[in-house]
């Protein structure tokens, strides 16, 4: 999968080819002549409506869906969107200033693309939703994806360093994590009769038919009459609640058990939840340990270089509204 300019600067994984190619009309209608219309420019380079309302429809759909947005954040959505367009289109006229990428590897990298979108026809789509004219400028937007990866790769990369030390810690704080005891939580219902009594199992037996049939293993809906008690959520003690704990590690996510006697009384268990235990060593975590502190270190260089991105640079906005 090929990850966007828009995921390489800001740390989304959204990769190009899983981008919807058949959103809904109100995000393409008027693209022609909103191509047309100026939003911003970025040292001359220029930044256009259809752009813009691109950007605003992902991001709201990414971070907000369907619902009713209000005219406050629907203006932060905008600025944010602009933002965006601008910190990519300033990462690539730096990153074009050493990197230069040959057309054999465009029209690989394209043709990868247009295979994972189904075709010629998935390609088509994928030009009306985002507004581009033809392949032509489909490989430039690729082109200059790849551009700015290829800058992070030689000059942002290179910079990032993991230390042992710095793994061991991570080691030593994720601890509770890493070695974690076997938890088993449930439902647990207590009964008050006499356990000597022959009808108290025949009593059992119906409430636990109950719970089945007539309520769908949902025993905190069980009518209270004072021979009972549900206690929701409960974490077991290996030792403490033996009988309990070893019948409940038998059931299936909300099952319900069969009667089970400890300490002179009896319960039934729904098992609502299950962490086998974990005892993880530093050898079996350290490539993860690593992987996760790489990315948060590259996120930092990234804001960093970002940051100087618009330093000297000339940006003129153009007050229009999508």
């Amino acid at each position: 999968m090929l990850i966007t300019a828009t995921g390489l600067l800001f740390g989304s994984q959204t990769a190009m080819a899983a981008k919807p190619v058949g959103p809904p009309v109100d995000k393409v209608m008027g693209h022609s002549d909103a191509a047309s219309i100026v939003v911003a420019r970025v040292n001359g380079a220029k930044i256009n409506m259809a752009q813009l309302m691109d950007r605003i429809y992902d991001l709201t759909m990414e971070r907000y869906g369907r619902r009713e947005i209000t005219p406050l954040l629907a203006q932060k959505i905008k600025d944010e969107s602009l933002k965006q367009l601008i910190m990519e289109e300033l990462a690539y006229q730096k990153s074009a200033q050493s990197i230069k990428i040959s057309s054999a590897e465009v029209r690989k990298v394209t043709n990868a693309q247009i295979k994972a979108m189904g075709g010629d026809k998935g390609l088509r789509r994928y030009l009306r939703a985002n507004g581009l004219k033809n392949r032509a400028a489909f490989e430039e937007q690729i082109r200059r994806m790849l551009t700015v990866r290829d800058y992070i790769r030689q000059n942002i990369a290179p910079k990032i360093k993991v230390t042992d030390k710095e793994l061991k810690a991570a080691y030593v704080r994720g601890r509770a994590y890493f070695h974690a005891p076997e938890n088993v939580q449930v439902t647990r219902i207590l009964f008050f009769a006499d356990p000597n009594d022959p009808q108290t199992m025949r009593q059992i037996l119906q409430v636990r038919n109950e719970i089945i049939k007539k309520y769908n293993n949902h025993p905190e809906k069980l009518k209270a009459n004072g021979t009972f008690v549900v206690e929701k959520n409960i974490h077991l003690n290996k030792m403490a609640d033996k009988e309990l704990y070893e019948a409940a590690k038998k059931l299936g996510r909300y099952e319900i058990s069969r009667p089970v006697k400890m300490n002179g009384n009896f319960y039934l268990v729904q098992l609502t939840g299950y962490t086998p235990a974990q005892n993880k060593s530093f050898k079996m975590v350290k490539n993860y340990l690593k992987n996760e502190i790489m990315s948060r270190k590259k996120q930092a260089l990234l804001a960093a270089w970002r940051k100087q991105l618009p330093r000297g640079a000339k940006i003129e906005f153009v007050d229009v509204k999508p």
